[in-house]
């Protein structure tokens, strides 16, 4: 490995590979850090931490003895300071870092409960209870989560149940579950544009929407119909029998994604009959 130290580009100059893998990753880390904490009251404290920096730097330039001593004083607790009161921010921080696309195969997935999305579907379809349920796989959800009511709670069928409940505030959202939680509650997802059916409601046009931007595996229960219909890779498979959900959802979560338009799953979206309307 010494030719290498021969060839300027690998140098520590100015210039060198080290330098800039070095501002890449403190790039990479600050850019990380700011869309952590931009929507929380970690943003106010590093502006306190930052006034306090300002005015160190102005008291020196100022030769203000008597505040240059309290910032030289206060100073080191800073440090402390941003590790205590960060603490959530921080966690959330290394656990947005460790579910990066490169660390993937090194992690062990947590599978989902199925039983408990189709035990509930299944009540909320006999009820016609309408519900929209998004299965995170390799494609992260964060930027719609973070707009929702966070849970980041256990998953169940009775939690699920609450949230659907007619007139309740979350009823209309979606709820997105990730690693085998329910991440968030009254999601807004993406409408999936340019349908020819008009007769669509809201509820499947935004499945329909998620499916065709990402990779995860939605079920939908009709407020209208009870019936259930499940979305993925942009396309809908409507109507699913409530005995055949969980076969059916184990097919796609583990078939790898090939694309929309699979023929061996899916089947685009039906009416039985003209003039019916879904939510």
């Amino acid at each position: 490995m010494d030719f290498l130290k021969n060839i300027s580009l690998f140098q520590n100059d100015k210039f060198g590979i080290v330098m800039i893998l070095d501002i890449l990753i403190v790039s990479f880390l600050i850019y990380q850090f700011y869309s952590t904490i931009r929507r929380t009251r970690g943003v106010q404290l590093l502006l306190g931490i930052g006034l306090i920096w300002v005015l160190g730097i102005f008291a020196q330039t100022l030769n203000f003895e008597l505040l240059d001593w309290i910032i030289d004083n206060i100073r080191p607790a800073l440090v402390f300071a941003i590790i205590v009161l960060l603490q959530p921010e921080l966690r959330k921080i290394t656990g947005d870092m460790a579910r990066l696309r490169l660390f993937r195969p090194f992690l062990l997935k947590t599978a989902t409960d199925l039983d408990e999305i189709v035990e509930a579907s299944k009540i909320m379809a006999k009820n016609k209870t309408g519900s929209l349920i998004a299965i995170v796989r390799e494609h992260s959800l964060k930027d719609i989560a973070e707009q929702a009511v966070q849970l980041d709670a256990i998953l169940s069928t009775s939690l699920l149940l609450t949230i659907f409940k007619k007139n309740t505030a979350l009823h209309d959202g979606a709820v997105i579950i990730e690693q085998n939680r329910i991440a968030c509650a009254g999601a807004f997802l993406p409408m999936a544009q340019n349908l020819d059916d008009a007769r669509m409601g809201a509820r499947h046009r935004a499945a329909l929407g998620i499916a065709e931007e990402s990779d995860a595996v939605i079920v939908v229960t009709s407020e209208e119909t009870g019936e259930i219909s499940v979305c993925h890779d942009g396309e809908m498979i409507h109507p699913v029998k409530p005995i055949e959900l969980k076969n059916l959802l184990n097919t796609i979560l583990q078939e790898k994604k090939v694309g929309p338009g699979n023929p061996s799953t899916d089947k685009k979206f039906e009416s039985e009959e003209a003039g019916e309307s879904h939510d």
